[in-house]
């Protein structure tokens, strides 16, 4: 299990990628992603940092604990004053036991999912099959998802490949940063993002990508621009890594440890037991071992990679005192970039006043997370009775 260890500046990473998720989710305040990329073990948790109050200061610790599955040794009266001392007390905790991993995932109750560690383990294990070789690996994505966790965190050690964050870097930093053999891991619309900036990359590259689907036309400028080899894994929250292929155009190939069942799948775990799961999207099988995506079993759709809920967004715009009902509609773009279309009715009937218009903007930016806020406005006018 050697492999398996989680160096210090690793859980620091995690806990600062938790942090970030846990004060946007839980107390609405936003961190941009090149800040919170930049925080490590030395940022203070409090003035001159992540300027935390003393409430969300024990919010955090307790969800960089729970990710671990060692809430219960948490000390809340322990005066830290880093990220880094937090990762101290996770390190020391986890010595004693790791067992289990609990990741959070966007749905309509903001469950949290717990697995146990050796399950995340062989999922771990299966990915460096397929990075097996790569020099390096270098991400784009927060390492506190189970997917980004496992890529970033746990493939690389196992690899004992080094492992880069470089969501702070520019498109030309990052262009020059990269080198022969790296492995870059990242969303389409991430990747689209860095193609649109002329990012490229020297020969013997690989790209990996998750979390939306890829298209033929991006996975084919992903290649022109040096990423020869490519990798995509299908997963999710609930039921972490399931299947992989190199092209759009293939169907999946399930991971070893997952079989084909007649309602849905069935995980082997390392101990021997299994579980039968149904999949978050429709699987659509061409034979035992491979399968397509149909659509979502849950109502949720991608945004930037990130499973979002219309029904649940149009609540919350709802809740504004001048709107009568709305509707959220996801509107699909020729580039491959889904975006949120949101049609409003106001209790008045009329048209928006510029002052209505504006005070709905701010009601948007205060009840939704940034994925979630919808990029085009429209005002219906009320049903004729």
């Amino acid at each position: 299990m050697k492999a398996f260890a989680i160096a210090r500046e690793q859980i620091a990473a995690v806990a600062a990628s938790l942090t970030v998720d846990e004060l946007g989710s839980r107390f609405g305040r936003h961190i941009d992603t090149m800040t919170g990329a930049s925080w490590t073990a030395d940022t203070p948790l409090f003035d001159g940092g992540a300027d935390l109050s003393p409430e969300e200061a024990r919010a955090c610790l307790l969800r960089v604990f729970r990710f671990f599955g060692r809430e219960e040794a948490a000390d809340t009266s322990q005066g830290a004053s880093t990220i880094g001392d937090w990762a101290d007390g996770v390190a020391a905790s986890i010595c004693v036991r790791l067992t289990t991993f609990s990741f959070s995932a966007a749905r309509d109750d903001d469950r949290e999912f717990a697995h146990r560690a050796d399950t995340i383990f062989a999922d771990a294990a299966s990915a460096a099959n397929l990075l097996y070789g790569r020099r390096r690996l270098l991400s784009l994505v927060a390492p506190h998802s189970l997917i980004g966790f496992t890529l970033s965190v746990l493939t690389p050690n196992l690899l004992q490949a080094p492992s880069v964050d470089v969501r702070s870097m520019a498109p030309d930093e990052l262009k020059n940063f990269l080198a022969f053999g790296d492995a870059l891991i990242a969303t389409p619309s991430l990747w689209r993002y860095m193609i649109a900036q002329g990012v490229f990359a020297p020969d013997n590259a690989m790209a990996v990508f998750f979390g939306e689907p890829m298209t033929a036309e991006l996975a084919s400028e992903i290649r022109k621009a040096g990423f020869g080899a490519q990798r995509e894994i299908y997963g999710s929250t609930e039921h972490g890594l399931i299947g992989w292929r190199d092209v759009p155009s293939d169907p999946f190939a399930l991971f070893d440890q997952w079989r084909r069942q007649e309602a849905g799948l069935r995980r082997i775990f390392p101990s021997g037991d299994s579980a039968e799961v149904a999949p978050m999207d429709e699987l659509i099988w061409e034979g035992d071992r491979r399968f397509r995506l149909g659509g979502r079993r849950d109502g949720a759709v991608q945004i930037g990679g990130v499973n979002v809920f219309p029904a649940r967004i149009a609540q919350k715009i709802a809740e504004h005192p001048e709107i009568k009902c709305c509707e959220i509609n996801v509107s699909k773009q020729q580039t491959g970039a889904d975006r949120l279309v949101v049609t409003i009715e106001l209790n008045s009937g009329a048209p928006p006043s510029e002052s209505t218009a504006r005070s709905i903007d701010s009601w948007c930016r205060a009840k939704l997370q940034p994925y979630e806020r919808p990029r085009l406005y429209s005002y219906a006018a009320p049903a004729k009775k």
